[in-house]
């Protein structure tokens, strides 16, 4: 106990930076648990997949067709709540969001979840993520 002491006296700065940096870790795992966003791996994501969820990717029309996970439906961030109707039927089924770097899925998640569905999900590092774990893509239309 006296050497943590003596250790904080010393580096005050050192200390100073480990309490902040620890603080907003511990900060940002309470808010993203408390929005209920949930992130996946792209393993849990193939699972997911495979029990017939929805795969959503909200990265541009160019990118889309570059490569995408199997089965994706397209999905502009900015025309996501007009053409959300049209999934209603998914509503009970597992949805899983993604774009570029999982930067931006958490308003989506947010906009589905108040549009009543119950299990919405985030790509974790989106498609990058996924492509770093060497999963396949599919090109062109799904």
């Amino acid at each position: 106990m006296d050497q943590l002491l003596q250790f904080t006296a010393n580096h005050p700065l050192l200390v100073t930076a480990a309490v902040v940096t620890g603080s907003l870790l511990v900060f940002n795992e309470f808010r993203t648990a408390g929005q209920g966003q949930f992130l996946v791996s792209p393993d849990q994501a193939v699972r997911l997949m495979n029990k017939g969820a929805l795969v959503i990717d909200l990265r541009s029309p160019q990118d889309y067709l570059a490569g995408h996970l199997s089965g994706a439906k397209n999905l502009l961030l900015s025309d996501f709540d007009k053409q959300l109707e049209s999934f209603k039927k998914y509503r009970g089924k597992p949805v899983i969001a993604y774009d570029e770097k999982g930067l931006t899925t958490p308003r989506a998640i947010t906009t589905l979840q108040k549009a009543e569905f119950e299990h919405v999900f985030s790509l974790r590092g989106g498609i990058l993520a996924w492509r770093e774990e060497h999963m396949p893509v599919e090109k062109g239309q799904s």
